[in-house]
């Protein structure tokens, strides 16, 4: 009988130890997630500084751009009030703000894509967090299970002893 009691006590300090390391696991799992996800915000963040940079940069080169075709314009004697000298100018603009907002788009992109990643992260965090509580209580209810088992048995050998 003694030995039954002992096998049962080991059984429940196996499956305590045993929950007691899933869970550990899975906290250790959602300490990374969180930290995953914190990476991906900063990587947005910096995505989008660069997008203002980038875009910064191109409307630089734009202006440069429209100083030199004045200049050309003007070092031929073109008037560059009106006419095809005022059109070129009109097209530049418009297509540095076409070029611009694809800039801004494509770094709206990029950004999500940091944001999906960091939601993902979260998610995956708060999902390990949930099963680090469900390892435990899953371990409680094994050792409660053995513990009823361990001392039915124990009755039933008390009550046929042989």
């Amino acid at each position: 009988m003694t030995l039954a009691l002992a096998a049962t006590a080991v059984t429940m300090a196996g499956q305590g130890y045993a929950a007691l390391q899933s869970a550990a696991a899975s906290r250790y799992e959602a300490r990374i997630a969180d930290q995953n996800a914190k990476l991906e915000n900063e990587a947005g963040f910096r995505a989008t500084e660069n997008t203002k940079t980038e875009a910064l940069a191109h409307y630089r080169r734009v202006a440069q751009l429209k100083g030199e075709q004045r200049v050309a314009q003007a070092a031929n004697g073109v008037s560059l009030d009106f006419g095809s000298a005022a059109d070129v100018a009109a097209d530049t603009d418009m297509l540095g703000r076409e070029d611009v907002s694809r800039i801004y788009e494509q770094g709206a992109e990029r950004v999500r894509g940091f944001d999906i990643s960091a939601s993902n992260y979260r998610s995956s965090a708060a999902a390990s967090r949930f099963a680090a509580k469900g390892a435990l209580i899953k371990g409680a209810l094994d050792m409660g299970s053995t513990a009823l088992s361990g001392a039915a048995q124990y009755s039933k050998m008390k009550r046929n002893p042989r």
